[in-house]
């Protein structure tokens, strides 16, 4: 059962990432930053004025009275910052971007630390691995024996996102080409409409095109852009089952975000969950679900169940 009690927790780094954990939790009821660990070179400057009055400290042997740390430095720079902090008692939630065997060594090394200082941590628990990673173990325990296709940042292509551009309706437009696993190229193109066009108009319109012939084309209206672009990440997740007697299953997910965004809210959920975890190191994967939640577990199962 998740505690009610907020959790009081330190920010270790303060880049794109720590900025964006501290922004969340400002927003959170169950969560309060207790503490801010930087570099003595770095200071309070950078902090913005909202976010003065919460202690600075410059190295983690001065945090005292927190329940975890957020660990926000450079990959190079986690496994001995995860060290520094674990020897006294923290527990703590890390994002460092590792895969396969590389990955694996770093929890057993952080399994080994957490172990001999009695404390929970949690590695990897940002977008890439963490989020993406949960999504693709799904997708894989849907449709075993399947074929995953990861796309990230699709390019865009000139000549089509022009076309698109000049259909009657569309106020601007961008579009973007995959491979899938079997090597058939879709479109995937955004455009921003006329006030009053008609959505399937525009799509049919930009179907019909000698462009497109021939092609997979999905059309997304959007209401901005300019917005769309600010997130500067994106990824398609491309999920074909194998054929067979109990039918060809295909998932296909595509999404923009802010990066740095969906690694914080990641590594808050992940936060959430470190009250109940015995000592030594976990993934996502170790994870219970309803951990995640904290003490909106319950609410939740009810609204997604």
């Amino acid at each position: 059962m998740a505690s009610t009690k907020p959790l009081h927790l330190a920010v270790v780094g303060f880049g794109r990432i720590g900025q964006a954990c501290a922004e969340l939790i400002a927003l959170s009821h169950d969560i309060a930053v207790e503490a801010f660990v930087r570099r003595p070179a770095s200071g309070a400057e950078g902090l913005p004025d909202h976010l003065r009055h919460i202690p600075l400290m410059t190295h983690a042997g001065q945090l005292s009275a927190v329940d975890g740390a957020l660990i926000c430095v450079p990959t190079s720079a986690v496994k001995e910052t995860a060290s520094q902090i674990l020897q006294h008692g923290i527990p703590i939630v890390d994002c460092a971007i590792l895969h396969g065997e590389s990955f694996h060594a770093h929890k057993e090394a952080i399994h080994k630390l957490a172990l001999h200082y009695r404390t929970p941590a949690i590695v990897g628990a940002g977008w890439d691995p963490g989020g993406l990673s949960v999504f693709r173990s799904w997708l894989a325990l849907l449709t075993p024996g399947g074929v995953t296709e990861t796309t990230h940042r699709p390019g865009i292509t000139l000549r089509h996102t022009v076309m698109a551009k000049s259909v009657v309706g569309v106020k601007d437009a961008r579009c973007t080409e995959i491979r899938t696993a079997d090597g058939r190229l879709q479109r995937y193109v955004y455009v921003e409409l006329e006030q009053g066009a008609n959505p399937d108009r525009v799509a049919e319109a930009i179907r019909a095109d000698p462009l497109f012939l021939g092609e997979e084309t999905q059309v997304f209206p959007v209401e901005s852009l300019s917005s769309l672009e600010e997130a500067g990440r994106g990824v398609v997740l491309d999920r074909r089952g194998p054929p067979g007697r109990l039918g060809h299953h295909h998932f296909l997910i595509e999404a923009r975000f802010d990066e740095s965004v969906l690694t914080a809210q990641v590594m808050l959920a992940a936060a959430r969950a470190l009250p109940d975890l015995d000592p030594g190191a976990y993934s996502l994967w170790d994870i219970p679900l309803s951990a995640l939640w904290g003490e909106r577990a319950d609410k939740a199962e009810r609204e997604w169940l």
